[in-house]
């Protein structure tokens, strides 16, 4: 009973169901004192009485199913009302989607198609800048790696044309040289003079061993970067290794006039390795420590455990020569590369640092160098311990 009305026809159905009982007690009690019948007044009191509780309790009822109608028709009304929202509120996201869509679709489609329009230039070897990106981030990160790429590609070919042009130079000095001495030879220019003829042939075993040395340092590459490089692991005392290494290389720092000395080293442990390679590593390191050092200059070998940890080696090539710009650092382990002093590139193809990574790296250890103009260049690599 939520309402005044329904609490007041409910009022008055109790009142009338109180004088119902009454009215039943009072005729039973009539009856038990000997009456065979009930009175013709108390029918008449009792049909009025039920008559008056059932037109209340349809009143209350009626009510209720009012009610019940008001509220089935607001409901249809806010059913329809929310119907009539969720459509607009769909057509208007579709609207609004598409139009974001379409506008983000063009953004991004002129920066792909400008995209495309630098790739062509690139593979027609113009290695040309994105300019700067007006869109999504992953469109800004895609022109930023673009303009990375370019640059990277540009150096790239330019450092593969100086590699080839100074490749074509190395081979072409012994080819000529080996050229001319068999000429003389073939023509008996020193027929009679056994020592020359002697000194051409000599001319012409170290100029065909220079030759193959180049052409076997440009197979080893390509076969490094084919990962098809084959090497014959074996347990090896790295402290022979470097005092060959050393030893071979004496003559020519003594030429040179330049200290080359291997300090005093630790007990070292034994490295998984193949001695030949990382002796060509060494003999690279130090060559290159001889070249870019001046008379009376000192180069020093030294090694010693890693992070002061029995599970790796560390050997360091230093030396007091002229020293690496920043500029070069970052670079002098890549392919073609050659670093420039005072204007000049250094003599070389540029494959010496890039196929000593490769070595190191396939041992599964790391190679790295700290240096300064002035102050001399120091070479690292970390080898683990078998």
């Amino acid at each position: 009973m939520d309402t005044d009305r329904k609490i007041e026809l409910f009022t008055e159905t109790r009142q009338l169901y109180d004088q119902y009982v009454a009215l039943f007690d009072e005729e039973n009690k009539r009856l038990s004192q000997g009456n065979s019948k009930p009175s013709r007044e108390y029918a008449t009191q009792n049909e009025a009485l039920l008559d008056g509780i059932a037109l209340r309790l349809n009143g209350i009822i009626a009510i209720v199913q009012k009610g019940r109608e008001e509220k089935i028709l607001s409901a249809g009304l806010i059913s329809s009302r929310v119907l009539n929202m969720t459509l607009f509120t769909a057509i208007l996201t579709v609207v609004v989607g598409t139009l974001i869509s379409f506008f983000s679709t063009r953004r991004i489609n002129r920066s792909i198609v400008l995209l495309q329009k630098k790739t062509k230039e690139i593979a027609k070897g113009n290695y040309v800048q994105f300019p700067e990106m007006k869109g999504p981030p992953e469109i800004k990160n895609l022109a930023d790696d673009f303009n990375a790429m370019s640059v990277k590609l540009k150096q790239l070919d330019e450092m593969k044309i100086d590699f080839i042009n100074h490749l074509s130079h190395e081979l072409r000095t012994p080819l000529t040289a080996i050229r001319e001495a068999s000429e003389m030879l073939i023509e008996g220019t020193y027929a009679n003079a056994p020592e020359k003829k002697q000194q051409l042939l000599i001319i012409t075993r170290e100029e065909c061993e220079r030759l193959i040395r180049s052409v076997n340092r440009i197979l080893d590459f390509s076969r490094m970067e084919a990962h098809m490089m084959e090497y014959r692991y074996q347990k090896a005392n790295l402290t022979l290794l470097l005092q060959q290494s050393v030893l071979k290389l004496t003559p020519i720092a003594q030429n040179k006039r330049i200290q080359l000395e291997l300090k005093p080293l630790p007990e070292l442990p034994l490295i998984m390795m193949d001695e030949e390679r990382i002796s060509q590593v060494m003999d690279n390191l130090i060559g290159n420590a001889l070249k870019f050092t001046p008379e009376n200059g000192h180069v020093r070998i030294m090694a010693a455990p890693y992070n002061h940890s029995k599970k790796a080696v560390c050997v360091a090539v230093s030396d007091t020569g002229i020293g690496i710009a920043a500029e070069s650092l970052k670079i002098i382990f890549e392919k073609f590369s050659r670093v420039e002093t005072n204007g000049h590139k250094a003599a070389g193809s540029g494959l010496g640092l890039t196929i000593a990574k490769h070595i190191i790296s396939d041992h599964g250890g790391e190679i790295w160098a700290k240096s300064a103009p002035g102050s001399g260049s120091t070479f690292y690599f970390a080898l683990p311990a078998a």
